[in-house]
């Protein structure tokens, strides 16, 4: 059976696996790092687990724009390589839904990148809709 619960630094290893997958390497140690930071409850990082493995995790958090007010955004979901396919970024995505609600907005946002084809699939059979096309800049300060 599926469980759904918060992420623990205790899952630092787990979510290093699961970031390297999603195309960011971090080692458990400076996952475990970024686990123990001062909560913040306009965010959180729920992990998927069956018969007490990590199979994936999604963070959702609040987001206000002064030009268009507030919404809920999934800042990153990642699933198991080996457990993709299964309904467990379904059921993540449905728990960031009611979280959200439970926060009191009526938007959840997801943003992927381009070449993530299969991603937009995913997303678009969960009923969200494409509502715009971004390119993000960085600079080194």
């Amino acid at each position: 059976m599926l469980h759904i619960r918060e992420a623990l630094p205790s899952d630092s290893s787990a979510l290093s696996v699961l970031s390297t997958q999603l195309g960011y390497p971090v080692t458990p140690e400076v996952m475990h790092t970024r686990l123990t930071h001062t909560p913040d409850a306009n965010r959180a990082l729920f992990v998927a687990e069956q018969s007490n493995q990590v199979l994936a995790a999604l963070e959702v958090a609040t987001m206000f724009a002064w030009e268009s007010g507030d919404w809920a955004e999934i800042r990153g979901l990642v699933v198991l390589e080996t457990a993709r396919s299964q309904g467990i970024g379904a059921a993540l995505v449905d728990h960031a839904k009611q979280w959200t609600r439970a926060k009191g907005h009526t938007k959840l946002r997801v943003r992927t990148n381009e070449t993530r084809t299969r991603t937009h699939q995913f997303y678009e059979r969960l009923g969200f809709t494409k509502t715009k096309s971004q390119r993000v800049y960085d600079i080194a300060v």
